[in-house]
Order: structure tokens, then sequence, then C-alpha cells
């Protein structure tokens, strides 16, 4: 087994290698030779001039493995942690869902973090179990970028302290992405100059679907006209939109963020990125204005949803199909279906800077009267896409600052800007997602259905890092109304309630769930110090203003620090 990065190590004490897999099929192991950060890491990098033969690059550090039965555990994503059980398996994180460019391992040997510099959305995320050797690495995609390596690409190593384990590793990566980013800066400081986020932070999250096309899939894996598109219904009109606001107020449900989504022509993602005009199926312009002023008339935050991650044939800005991303050969970029056929991947740079669409139409958004926190769907979910259409052509990174610019937008039109998920190139300029990730509901349909893994539960890593910085539901498990073992893991997350739609179905579950958030909503602007599970299925959560949850999971009650909780309950020890 190889030396580990041990914190007393010096920079040329870590091996490191590279592993570089050619197009034509020839595989070369590079050695590289770390070199000493400033803030403690240890660097080692592939040469971008070294790869532009590569199909993909794997880069290993020595450190980064263990053996079946080792004490300890591997840690990637928003918290994916498994120990080292087994001989075989493999969790791989894909460079699309990679919101975290970390992984780390706790062993008997020493604890480090490791982070992932250049080309920052070109990589996979990969825990692999072979013959009883555990090993961890990133895996560079460089030919699927369609024009080579265009940066270098690291690997910087944190040793940490003896017996340091995720809530160091996750402190780690908090201190080094706000060492990079002075955007980022907790709720208590945004509030200062943005005084409505407080509110925001204490009001349950709620949207409401108001137009839609009918949807089936695949079905509708078509690229519709205007003349075969399915016609738009009312889902929710305006006006009942705002009659079931105002239910939620009269039952004693005080603050309430309302995301009012469907509200543009065709509905739900009927005709995206195009906006105008209002839906007239829930209600037209004058409608939308009615919900706008009366939901502020009850004290509540109101704003909209966009899509300006997809787009579709249907939509009148398709010009051909040159607002989508190209791949290689010219190919438009498919991501799936939804209820405008098929969706392509919009080109942020043309919709930004070429055709320019998407700063007018946010501008004209506003114009509505929405104010709190603007919404675009998935928006910091999906990693930028590249294009290779020559007329506005852009790598990820590229693509990646119109993003930023849009969020930067939202903030002074709306008030705010939000998501869901959230590559952390984003933190600095996102205000709530709706949940961190779908990590815990992908591992429960991977054991529904049957399929091994190596993944041993989900650990608050998020959360640990960013819980005073950006409003969040830990999951799309948490969403909704809950059984009460998803809602001990909202709880144990320190995660905000969060409700699709509101109607007669949900409005007693919608009432319960302020009901629980009213006595621990304080807690969403203090930082997550400290996650640990003192016994079987008991977690203990230590927050910045000194107070304590404790959750049992447990069928029966359960005591630590003298605290007794019940079972399937949890308490908020002051």
């Amino acid at each position: 087994m190889a030396a580990l990065c041990a914190s007393a190590a010096s920079a040329a004490d870590m091996a490191a290698h590279a592993v570089i897999t050619s197009t034509n099929g020839t595989v070369r192991t590079v050695p590289l030779v770390a070199t000493a950060e400033p803030d403690g890491g240890r660097r080692v990098t592939v040469k971008a001039a070294d790869a532009q033969d590569a199909k993909w690059v794997d880069v290993h550090v020595d450190c980064a493995t263990a053996r079946t039965g080792d004490d300890g555990y591997w840690i990637t994503q928003r918290g994916l942690l498994g120990h080292f059980t087994r001989n075989y398996g493999a969790s791989v994180s894909s460079r699309n869902w990679v919101t975290l460019p970390y992984f780390g391992m706790k062993t008997p040997r020493g604890s480090f973090l490791a982070v992932m510099e250049g080309m920052r959305f070109e990589f996979d995320v990969r825990v692999i179990a072979e013959k009883g050797v555990y090993k961890a690495y990133p895996r560079w995609r460089v030919a699927d970028t369609g024009i080579g390596a265009y940066e270098d690409m690291s690997v910087v190593v944190y040793p940490l302290a003896d017996g340091a384990g995720y809530n160091e590793m996750a402190k780690a990566y908090r201190k080094y992405k706000n060492a990079r980013d002075p955007e980022i800066k907790p709720l208590k400081e945004r509030i200062k100059t943005r005084p409505h986020l407080a509110q925001l932070a204490r009001s349950v999250a709620v949207r409401q679907q108001c137009a839609a096309k009918p949807f089936k899939r695949p079905d509708d894996a078509i690229d519709f006209t205007p003349e075969t598109e399915h016609p738009v219904r009312c889902v929710c009109s305006f006006d009942q939109t705002l009659e079931n606001l105002r239910k939620l107020k009269s039952l004693g449900v005080e603050d309430v963020a309302m995301c009012v989504a469907g509200w543009q022509t065709g509905g739900y993602d009927g005709r995206a990125p195009a906006v105008f005009p209002v839906a007239p199926e829930a209600g037209g312009e004058e409608g939308l204005r009615r919900l706008i002023a009366g939901a502020k008339a009850l004290g509540y935050i109101i704003d909209a949803q966009d899509n300006y991650t997809d787009c579709y044939t249907v939509s009148p800005l398709w010009d051909n199909g040159n607002i989508a991303c190209r791949g290689p050969g010219g190919k438009l970029d498919f991501n799936g279906s939804w209820c405008g056929g098929k969706a392509y991947n919009l080109c942020l740079k043309n919709a930004w800077e070429v055709q320019g669409f998407m700063p007018r139409d946010l501008r004209r958004t506003a114009g509505l009267g929405y104010w709190g926190c603007h919404y675009i769907d998935v928006f910091t979910a999906a990693f930028p896409y590249r294009c290779l259409n020559p007329r506005h052509a852009a790598n990820r990174n590229e693509q990646m600052q119109y993003q930023i610019k849009a969020a930067k937008l939202c903030r002074e039109l709306f008030g705010g800007f939000s998501s869901e998920c959230c590559f952390d190139h984003l933190v600095g300029y996102v205000d709530y997602i709706n949940y961190a990730t779908a990590a815990m509901r992908a591992q429960r349909r991977q054991a529904a259905a049957g399929k091994p893994t190596i993944v041993d539960k989900v650990v608050p890593f998020w959360e640990l890092a960013f819980h005073d910085v950006v409003l969040a539901n830990p999951d799309k498990v948490t969403q909704e109304v809950l059984a009460q073992p998803e809602n001990l893991i909202l709880v144990e997350f320190g995660g905000r309630p969060i409700f699709y739609h509101v109607g007669d179905n949900n409005i007693p579950g919608i009432v319960k769930a302020w009901e629980q958030f009213k006595a621990l909503r304080h807690l969403q602007l203090e930082e997550m110090v400290r996650h640990d599970e003192v016994a079987p299925g008991l977690v203990r959560v230590r927050y910045g203003n000194g107070e304590t949850i404790y959750v049992n999971h447990a069928d029966a009650p359960q005591t630590a620090d003298g605290v007794t909780v019940a079972a399937k309950d949890f308490k908020l020890v002051r």
C-alpha cells in the first residue's frame, strides 16, 4: 500500500501518476510531481499540451487507496459515503452530476480531501473496488469536449488531522471555496443589503403550475411545430392560485414563498425559451398581475419560474435550430423530452450575447411585478453546455460565465436568484435551491432494482459546507407532504420544506409542515457546525448558534448527552 499524504509529509512525499488513454486505444502512464500550495495543499497537474490526443485522463494520487476491511470510508458528491467492505463494486459520479468537485478518504493511514481544478465540467469522479482494493480518482473525458484539452488538469490534496472525517472534510472544502470566491457570503451577511432574504428564509416554499400541455414520455419525443403541438390547458388559474394562497393565510401559514410556474406562453416548458405572451389559458397578463398583487397583499413572496436550459422546435425563438448547442459534426445536442417535445440544449452565449433574448425577456418579466428570488429551471443543476456551432461556439467554462451573468441580473431585477441542486461555481450567486441533489432517491431506486452499490449512506456534506449560504431542501425524497421517516431526514439535514402545488389535497400537509418549520426556521441562517451518529439511528447536529438537534430514526427511545428522544422523533436543545 502506498504511503499516505500525511499532514507531516512534504509535497515531494506525495506519489501520483496519470493514466492517459488515447483516442487510438494506446495507454501510457505518466509520473506526476507534487508541488506545495500556499494553503497547505499538494498539487499534481497534467498539462493540456500533453493530453491533446487523449480520450480520457485518469489522475491517481497514491494515498487515495484502501483495502477491504480497513476502518474508515470514502466520500464524494453531495455526501455519498461508503465503508471499505466490498471486494468489488463502483460508484461513478458522472460529470453532469459533479456539483462539488471533490473526493475524500478516511483510512487507518490518515485522512484527506482532494479537489479537482481545470476543465471543471469535463470529469467524472470514480470510486472503484476491485479484488479488495479501493481507488478514488477523477477521469477527465477529453475527447468529449470536441476541441481537445483546453486547460491543464489538476488534483489538489489537502491532508487532514489524524482521525478527521467527513465533518472536517466539508469544513476544509468550505474554506477552500471561501478563499477563492468572494461572492460566497452567508445569508446573514447578504440580508444586510437584501432584507427580504430574511423573509425568504423563514418561509415555506410553494410552487404552482398554472398552464401546461399534456405530456407522455416517450410518446412526446417529437419535434413539434405550431401546427402539431399539443393544446395548452389550464392546470390552476391565476385567480384560483390566489384563492389557495388565501386559504393558507387563513389557516395560519404566515410566511410563504410562492413560485409561479407555467405562466408563460405554451405553459410549463411548452415553448421554451420563449416567455411572452403570458398564458391566456391561466388568465393572461391581467390575471397574473392580480395574482402577484394579491400574494403581496397577503405578505407573501411571489416570484416566477423560467426555462433557459432547454429549447424546443415549437418555440417562436427556434430560428431553425440556431439557438441550440451543437456537438461534433454539427449535431444538435438533445437532452430528453418534456412538455414541448424533444428538448435541445440552449446555447447561453447565443441567448445572452448573439441574439440577446434572455436579458431582454428577464427585464420584461420583472416588469410584471414579481419580487423575491427568480427561478430558472435546472439552471444550477445542469452543467454548462458546450457549443460547437461556429456562429456562437463556447466551451463549458465560457458558458459558465453566462450562467453567472444571468444569476447576477436576476438578483438585480427580482431581488434574488434560485434554481435546484447547484454546481459550486454558482454557490455565491444563488439564494435557494429546491433540493440539494436527488442522490437519496437514486440510491433507493438502485436498491429497489436489486442493483449492488458500494454507497452505504448519504451524509450532509453539502449542508456542512453551505447550509448558512444557500437555502435548500435535502433531496427529492424530502419534498411534498412527508411520511415521518422522510420528515426526520428533512430535519436532520436542516432542510426547508417545499411543495410543488397548493390545493385542497395537500393544504393540511402544508399547514402541518409549517407548524414544525416555525420552531426550526431560525436555524436556516446558522452554520451547520457538526453532524454525528452518536448511537445506531440517533444523530446529533450542532449549529453555529450553540443549538443542537437530536434526530432518532430508531423504533425505540434513545438517549445521548443526557437528552432522551422518543422513537421516530427529534428534539431541539437550545
